[in-house]
């Protein structure tokens, strides 16, 4: 790494316990602070990847528009397949059918056992979270393609499974809620083991982590993501992906200068 490993890490470290509060949520607007409204919701496992799945873009856009969104249809699936699309927002890439139609798929995966169990499904034969999330996602696609719901909407917001190349972001950030505890995260995945877990990269997380010495590869990738990941393993091997919301914190806040001049 670019620059000394033990000021890189007491940096990360510091930035960790800064920024591992509820507070930051509300200062500065975070999907998950969506997601722990709903804490207690019957569907929470689907209603926190459709929050993270839509989280791209600006982050007061983004929860202004799941705070539109009307979850509790999750439970309601009779009504979920007949109801006005006008029921439900529009956003970015996604028209208001993508949205209805991102709804009818999180129901077919409730029915198909729920996000969690067809995750682990995978996941468990080698703890590799990309087999987990491959598998949402095929499973996802196929129940679109086989109803003739494709879009480039609805495209976008699950993926495909066959791009190798594609830093799955949304996803990963998915898992960082649902697998790892503390302040911010929610614990609920215990079967998931934190250090199989990859960094939420996106385009400003990967810049910073360029900046910081944490990245050599020049594209926004899968293999970023895998890189970072190692080299955050050297600060904390139990537990590298708490350091996400540091280094996304230290872009949104421009704190680079800080750590140059310390």
């Amino acid at each position: 790494m670019a620059y000394c490993r033990e000021k890189l890490e007491s940096f990360l470290n510091t930035q960790y316990e800064k920024f591992n509060a509820q507070e930051y949520l509300q200062s500065y607007p975070d999907p998950l602070i969506v997601a722990h409204k709903y804490r207690d919701f019957e569907a929470f496992d689907e209603l926190a990847l459709i929050c993270a799945l839509y989280a791209y873009g600006n982050a007061k856009l983004i929860v202004k528009n799941l705070l539109s969104m009307p979850f509790n249809l999750l439970l309601d699936s009779k009504y979920l397949q007949s109801c006005d699309v006008d029921t439900f927002p529009y956003y970015r890439f996604q028209t208001r059918q993508d949205t209805q139609i991102c709804f009818l798929v999180m129901l077919h995966l409730i029915k198909n056992g729920g996000v969690k169990n067809i995750f682990l499904e995978s996941y468990l034969k080698h703890d590799n979270v990309l087999d987990g999330i491959r598998k949402i996602q095929d499973i996802a696609m196929d129940y679109v393609r086989s109803n003739n719901l494709s879009s480039n909407g609805i495209n976008f917001l699950f993926g495909d499974s066959k791009n190798r190349q594609a830093p799955l972001k949304r996803y990963n950030m998915f898992l960082r809620w649902m697998v790892r505890s503390d302040n911010l995260d929610f614990g609920l995945w215990s079967e998931v083991k934190k250090n199989t877990l990859l960094l939420p990269l996106d385009t400003h997380t990967f810049k910073i982590s360029k900046q910081l010495g944490l990245c050599t590869i020049k594209s926004y990738s899968l293999k970023a993501v895998l890189e970072i990941t190692k080299n955050l393993k050297e600060f904390d091997s139990v537990d590298p992906i708490k350091y996400d919301f540091a280094l996304y914190r230290i872009g949104q806040l421009n704190l680079l200068d800080k750590f140059y001049n310390e």
